[in-house]
């Protein structure tokens, strides 16, 4: 018997223990245990949410077509990773028995007798049933687990898996550190923290400290990506929630001992953006948050801080530190200025009016891009009715005698074969719908009080803070205080919306607001 393999993960999430390679490896030796002789495989690698095509199936479906009576087998892990709709199912199941090809389901015993059909049937409306009311399936007992502090699933490596589960016992305590392996990995974390080292770097450093040896698996690029990604945030102390809804909280406090801190955390996410972070000490000194961004009022070259020590003890002061100009060793007592900046942020925060029209003209303008975006559905309708039309002038032609029925068949098997893909992606198309009053929310409440703000943000965010608000700094004398200075978007929006110099209509490609 000979046979093919279909591979397919979800377009919007990996699904645990079914990856593509894992799926290939268990297809191929239940092909091996039937005496199945593989011809070709079909991975359908599901790239984004957004991408619901299903290329590969098309080409699979296809090649049965066009090796009608070779192939006999075709071969997926699971019947949900086949179609996820029930109707979608039979369509695909009917049009490869019209190509005397059996559908054979690695995990569930499918077949053709009364009882295998029954259990096929239900096993497609399981995974219709599945795909409906994914948004609303957690456990219970895991979400529970969760605000507890508590990781339900596998911790990441480091970390070993108490067996309570083996004994019989419920989960209560935290996975505990590995005494051999945490440490490996928590030094290479700080280490990358501190911007000094590449990812080759951490995969050199990991493979001398014996990592491998210890844990038994190969240390490789992917490897590390995936800890200074995908577990980071565990890495870190925090829990996240994946079925988290709109107003919920989304990262909880971990009650496992973590391995860095959230600043390294922000510090690693910093870096891992494109961010040429290197000595922290160097870029921001919380002593004085405002070094670099206040400008000095002569030579507008930016401030340095400095802590002298005299009789009382330690005087922390701002001052130039340009010799060349005329305020050149004249100092600005710390705790003056960051109150006059205080007072400055208070100054250029976005009054209530503003506010309002901003949130209207916001929403005005999602609503006009969310026609663009929910095009998904109408577009692969239009290609459906397409083909319809091209299916009918077919089987005109081979009324009207232009098709041999041999041409008839294999041009009538090719479209209905691209009609099935296309309603397959017009069912699985999903548009992703952003809660922009909810966004709105948060991003006025972050902008609504900038002093708090800048109190309030991390330490490692606040220079980004900064930034985004005064983006080339600002002038600052002990006299005047501080003078006119370039804004960020929002609120030089503010500005001229205040002198009444604005109409205030949003430009294209607007931007986000950025929030701490």
């Amino acid at each position: 018997m000979k046979g093919i393999i279909y591979t397919r993960v979800s377009s919007n999430e990996q699904v645990k223990g079914t990856s593509l390679d894992d799926q290939e490896r268990r297809c191929r030796e239940y092909c091996e245990n039937k005496g199945i002789e593989i011809l070709k495989i079909f991975r359908e690698e599901g790239v984004s949410a957004k991408s619901t095509e299903r290329e590969e199936l098309l080409k699979a479906v296809n090649f049965c077509s066009k090796n009608k009576g070779t192939i006999q087998a075709f071969v997926v892990f699971k019947v949900d990773r086949f179609a996820r709709n029930t109707q979608d199912h039979f369509a695909v199941r009917k049009t490869l028995m019209d190509y005397n090809v059996t559908l054979h389901s690695v995990t569930e015993a499918i077949g053709t007798n009364p009882a295998e059909e029954f259990m096929e049937t239900l096993l497609a409306a399981s995974a219709t049933f599945d795909n409906r009311i994914r948004a609303q399936r957690c456990s219970a007992g895991m979400l529970a687990k969760l605000k507890q502090g508590l990781w339900p699933w596998k911790s990441a490596l480091g970390y070993r898996r108490l067996q309570v589960r083996k004994h019989g016992l419920k989960r209560t305590e935290p996975d505990p550190p590995d005494e051999k392996i945490f440490p490996i990995i928590q030094k290479a974390l700080k280490e990358f923290a501190k911007g000094l080292y590449s990812e080759t770097d951490i995969v050199r450093m990991l493979k001398q400290d014996g990592l491998e040896e210890l844990s038994g698996r190969k240390v490789t690029s992917q490897s590390v990506d995936k800890m200074l990604s995908k577990y980071l945030r565990f890495y870190a102390g925090i829990l996240v929630n994946p079925w988290a809804g709109p107003g919920e909280e989304r990262e909880i406090t971990g009650l496992h001992k973590p391995m860095i801190t959230r600043e390294e955390l922000y510090q690693i996410q910093a870096i891992k953006s494109g961010k040429k972070v290197r000595f922290t000490y160097d870029r921001y000194n919380p002593e004085f948050p405002l070094r670099r961004l206040i400008l000095c009022a002569s030579c507008n070259e930016t401030m340095t801080g400095s802590s002298p020590r005299g009789n009382g003890g330690k005087y922390s002061y701002y001052h130039c530190k340009s010799k060349d100009c005329e305020r050149f060793g004249k100092s600005l007592d710390k705790v003056t200025v960051e109150k006059d900046f205080v007072a400055y942020l208070q100054k250029i925060t976005p009054n209530e009016d503003f506010l309002a029209v901003f949130n209207e003209t916001v929403i005005d303008f999602w609503n006009e891009e969310k026609g663009k975006i929910s095009t998904e559905t109408n577009k692969y309708d239009k290609q459906i009715s397409a083909l319809e039309a091209r299916k009918k002038r077919i089987c005109e032609m081979r009324e009207e005698g232009s098709y041999t029925i041999e041409e008839f068949k294999e041009r009538k098997e090719e479209i209905d074969n691209q009609i099935m893909a296309a309603r397959i992606s017009r069912n699985e198309s999903n548009i992703d719908q952003l809660d922009i009053e909810t966004t709105l929310t948060y991003a006025t409440n972050c902008i609504r009080d900038l002093g708090r703000q800048w109190f309030d943000v991390s330490p490692l965010l606040k220079r980004q803070f900064q930034k985004r608000v005064l983006p080339e700094g600002v002038p600052y004398s002990k006299e005047n205080k501080f003078g006119t200075a370039k804004l960020g978007y929002i609120y030089e929006l503010n500005r001229e919306y205040v002198a009444n110099n604005s109409n205030f209509v949003v430009p294209r490609g607007i931007e986000p607001l950025f929030c701490p």
